[in-house]
C-alpha cells in the first residue's frame, strides 16, 4: 500500500506544481494513470487484502485466548476487513467505517485492559 500512497503524495504533488507553473492542464490526464495504474492498484488491493486477513487473525487469536471475551475481536475484524470496500463508498460511508474502526479498536483495547487489571 505504501507505493500507492507514495505515488499520490509525491507524484500528484509534482504534477500539480507543474500544472500551476505551466498552465498545461493536459497533465491532469497523467494523474489518473498515476493513481490507477495496474501496479499501483494491485499493490493497494493486495495490501488491503492482507490487512483484512490480519484483522481476522486478530479476532481468532482473541477468541482463542481464553482470557478475552470470544467476541471482543469481531468488531475490529469487521472494520479491518471493510477497509477496501469503504474506498468505493460515499463520504458518509467512510465516516461510518472510521467510527466502526474506532469502536472495534476500543472494544478490543478495553477487553485486553480489563483482563490485565483482573489478572
Amino acid at each position: 500500500m505504501l507505493p500507492y500512497y507514495g505515488a499520490e503524495a509525491f507524484a500528484l504533488h509534482a504534477l500539480g506544481e507543474r500544472i500551476l507553473a505551466t498552465g498545461d492542464t493536459d497533465l491532469l490526464a497523467v494523474a489518473e494513470a498515476v493513481r490507477m495504474g495496474p501496479v499501483q492498484v494491485t499493490t493497494f488491493a493486495v495490501g488491503l487484502l492482507l490487512l483484512a486477513a490480519a484483522g481476522v487473525l486478530v479476532a481468532m487469536a482473541a477468541a482463542r485466548s481464553g482470557s478475552l471475551p470470544r467476541w471482543a475481536g469481531l468488531p475490529f475484524a469487521v472494520a479491518v476487513a471493510l477497509c477496501l470496500p469503504q474506498f468505493f463508498g460515499p463520504p458518509a460511508l467512510r465516516i461510518a467505517h472510521g467510527a466502526l474502526m474506532a469502536a472495534g479498536c476500543l472494544v478490543l483495547a478495553l477487553a485486553a485492559r480489563r483482563r490485565a487489571v483482573t489478572a
